[in-house]
């Protein structure tokens, strides 16, 4: 017999605001540093410009996800989710812990820096960093009090900080889980529209996000997410992984010449959390990656992709699913961060933000980086006009010339 999730709910919500964002940050990353000039900041100047359109868009969302659930599923009123539900229930995680050890380099350059806090100058007394684009795209999932922020002492992985907020006896709850150095151009009510379609559904423990990308682009350096039957448009039915396969896998495994490659950002249901939480109370740890990083989320996610049966009786692929996103890019390392900017520089990577401030940061991109020239340049300076001089002698980084 198939597990659940029946909604008592049964007035509508005036105030759809998400309740619990939390950015798990590391003391030895600079995530007090972070935790000041990122997350405080954002909560006090660009959170109050996504409140203008984060309710409207919140409840479109769910409305929107109700009603394809309804049309695919067939539930009957008392098992869809209602919008106190998402309130209530789900827990949103951006991961900023990380080291960052592949953009190093340039992070020291520009400064005492980690690559999800590299400040870019968009206006007067106004910073863009890179954590600040995964804030925007979950801003359904912030409540009045602002982004929440977990600094831990010592690491434990990946999924280290989830696990230890639910082993401190916080109620257990459907996550969803953001790499803070991820960046979507696709609207963040497309991909939300999904995850509550997810939640909605009482058969699903699974959610993730991927992008197309050739076997060339994947192999050996991302993770693939093997699909199955579809499940809509860009959506389809999760069959396996195949964790940064070589190019002849990565050729096998593609489907008209394209791989999914695995994003990181996705959602595990309540039910499935609180099985893996119980299993590690109890001393089971099946998650780990090493001594160091003892709960890892990709193990994780593969974990309970493995136990739908044994948990919840039903196949693994019809109990989780996977969308396939138009725009994505793990900013992690200079290469990636110069091909982003150019994007923005061209309007890419904006949509979750208010339009005038996407404006600014746009036309900032355009005065700032100049990627395409014979000497290639990114400004992270104060000043928008510099001298030729100060090109040439600027330190040059992958053949882009940094000035701080």
């Amino acid at each position: 017999m198939e597990i659940q999730r029946v909604s008592t709910v049964s007035k509508p919500v005036e105030s759809p605001n998400f309740k619990a964002f939390y950015v798990t940050l590391s003391e030895k990353n600079l995530g007090k540093q972070i935790a000041t000039n990122v997350v405080d900041t954002f909560n006090s100047k660009i959170l109050p410009e996504l409140r203008k359109t984060q309710e409207a868009e919140a409840t479109a969302i769910i409305a929107r996800a109700n009603k394809e659930t309804l049309a695919r599923d067939g539930f009957i009123g008392g098992i869809v989710t209602k919008a106190q539900d998402l309130i209530e229930k789900v827990d949103v995680f951006g991961l900023g812990a990380g080291s960052g050890s592949r953009f190093k380099e340039l992070a020291q350059t520009v400064g005492d820096y980690n690559k999800i806090s590299l400040p870019f100058r968009f206006g007067k007394d106004k910073n863009i960093h890179m954590l600040d684009f995964a804030l925007a795209m979950n801003k359904f999932f912030i409540g009045k009090e602002g982004v929440n922020k977990i600094i831990a002492s010592q690491p434990s992985g990946s999924f280290g900080d989830i696990v230890q907020h639910y082993l401190a006896g916080n109620p257990i709850k459907d996550i969803i889980v953001c790499c803070g150095d991820n960046v979507f151009g696709d609207k963040a009510s497309d991909i939300m529209t999904f995850f509550t379609k997810t939640i909605n559904n009482p058969n699903k423990h699974l959610g993730l996000v991927g992008v197309a990308r050739t076997p060339e682009e994947v192999a050996n350096r991302f993770g693939v997410l093997e699909v199955a039957q579809p499940r809509g448009e860009n959506e389809f039915q999760l069959s396996g992984f195949s964790e940064k396969p070589p190019i002849e896998e990565a050729k096998k495994i593609a489907v008209d010449g394209k791989n999914i490659a695995n994003t990181g950002l996705f959602y595990i249901s309540k039910e499935a959390m609180g099985n893996l939480i119980n299993e590690i109370k109890s001393g089971v740890n099946n998650i780990k990656k090493n001594d160091t990083e003892i709960y890892d989320f990709a193990n994780a996610v593969k974990y309970v992709h493995s136990k739908m049966n044994d948990w919840f009786k039903i196949l693994p692929e019809r109990g989780a699913d996977v969308k396939v996103v138009n725009k994505w890019e793990d900013v992690g390392e200079p290469q990636a961060l110069y091909s982003f900017a150019t994007e923005v520089k061209n309007g890419e990577f904006l949509a979750n933000f208010p339009k005038e401030m996407a404006n600014e940061i746009q036309t900032s991109f355009n005065k700032r980086v100049r990627l395409e020239e014979k000497m290639p340049y990114i400004n992270f300076s104060e000043v928008e006009e510099i001298s030729a001089d100060k090109i040439i002698n600027a330190k040059d980084i992958e053949g882009v010339k940094i000035i701080v």
